[in-house]
């Protein structure tokens, strides 16, 4: 794999409908898991890799609190700069955003307690170069914690997104778009990729976790949040409809109106 598809996160409106649309229901929820894994404490520092529009980060802020500190760095200008405009806790560490591939981190050896990847790891085009570099920047005995989504399990929101583009004639943002083992790592992947690292008392757990969108209009409008976005923007007005109908036909809803969808995560944990 030699395409950073993570760069197809950072076109047209795609960074502000990830924060509205997927941010909220999605990735928070599970940004809590993960950083729950690392057991921060206060004043520790912190880096979060391929931050997006900073779910972690901030969550990590909160953790570490104001004598903390928190880097975020991610490829895109674009989410770092909707994840920084968002008001700081006085309460929270404050959050440097740098501009930085996973392959490359803009930091200096041995300088964070704590580095954490979510949902990132599966898109970079070099996962062992990238791991390679996070425990590079952690201190002696800080930790790494990654999590990706799981690929024994059904690729929740994004299975079903990629089926009914596909079906639609949409063109892929970038190769192997529409196979669900590019979003996804295996178990043992996962936990060989953190103990070829170098890392030690690798620990890699399997997490289930129900997503809620309010209603059917919200849950496909994640489409907007992903590298189809501009694709299906750029469909005739009818066509837009159609991929939006049949999407909305595959993910159900509930009797109240949400839209709940189960995914699963492995998240890994090694020290260094």
């Amino acid at each position: 794999m030699t395409e950073d598809r993570s760069r197809g996160f950072t076109g047209g409106s795609v960074p502000e409908a990830y924060d509205q649309f997927m941010a909220p229901q999605l990735f928070e929820p599970w940004a809590r898991e993960l950083v729950g894994r690392a057991r921060l404490r206060r004043g520790s520092s912190v880096l979060d890799v391929a931050s997006g529009p900073g779910p972690v980060a901030r969550l990590a802020a909160s953790a570490v609190g104001p004598e903390g500190r928190v880097v975020a760095s991610d490829i895109s200008p674009a989410m770092l700069a909707v994840a920084a405009a968002k008001p700081a806790a006085a309460t929270s560490a404050p959050i440097e955003y740098v501009e930085c591939s996973a392959t490359a981190l803009e930091a200096a050896s041995d300088s964070f307690d704590a580095v954490l990847c979510q949902q990132g790891l599966q898109f970079f085009p070099d996962r062992a170069a990238s791991v390679g570099e996070m425990r590079r920047v952690a201190r002696r005995d800080g930790v790494v914690v990654v999590s990706t989504w799981a690929s024994e399990r059904p690729l929740g929101l994004f299975g079903p997104m990629a089926e009914v583009l596909q079906l639609a004639g949409v063109a892929e943002p970038y190769p192997r778009a529409f196979d669900p083992q590019s979003y996804s790592l295996s178990s043992p992947e996962l936990s060989r990729l953190l103990s070829e690292a170098g890392l030690r008392e690798v620990v890699v757990e399997t997490v289930e976790l129900d997503a809620v969108w309010r209603d059917t209009q919200e849950a496909v409008a994640t489409v907007m949040g992903t590298p189809y976005g501009p694709k299906v923007n750029g469909l005739p007005v009818d066509r837009q409809q159609q991929v939006y109908s049949l999407l909305a036909g595959r993910l159900g809803q509930s009797p109240d109106g949400t839209v709940i969808i189960r995914t699963t995560s492995h998240i890994g944990r090694g020290t260094k």
